[in-house]
């Protein structure tokens, strides 16, 4: 999951910032990204447990996606980007909620298990919304945008 918002966070630098640091950023957020999840793996192997770096990498993405939100868009449907952070914002809520949630419903289903169906259907929605967005063209009338179509 961790490897999927890092690409999530690149790819919105990528479309509000610019492509050249996106795609500058991509490999360096991976690598931040997959480190976090090693150094909590090896930190278990020492009996510590260590989640710190880990969740200091979720809680930047957690703040940077919205942020980049407020930018000017180049492509239409950027609200949907805004259901995958809801989305992103109900996976990390159920995770931390995981035993609460597991005894709501007589221990059938966790918040783990929750959390992982929520990253599900943000996934979804990042594949709808790129089948389904065009480029934005400035200039073309008032709004810049084609006839049916919207942005954020």
């Amino acid at each position: 999951m961790t490897l999927a918002f890092m690409g999530l966070v690149s790819a919105m630098i990528s479309e509000r910032v610019s492509v050249p640091a996106g795609f500058y950023l991509l490999p360096v957020l991976l690598l931040i990204g997959a480190g976090s999840v090693v150094l909590w793996w090896y930190s278990e192997t020492r009996g510590a447990g260590d989640l710190r770096f880990y969740a200091a990498v979720q809680v930047y993405a957690v703040l940077i996606l919205p942020v980049l939100l407020l930018l000017p868009p180049r492509y239409t449907r950027s609200w949907d980007f805004a259901v995958v952070f809801g989305f992103y914002v109900l996976a990390k809520v159920l995770e931390s909620a995981d035993r609460q949630v597991f005894s709501l419903d007589r221990h059938t289903v966790s918040g783990h298990t929750l959390k992982h169906l929520a990253a599900g259907a943000a996934g979804f929605c990042i594949v709808m919304m790129l089948q389904k967005r065009q480029p934005i063209q400035r200039g073309a009338n008032k709004t810049g945008l084609k006839p049916g179509s919207y942005i954020l």
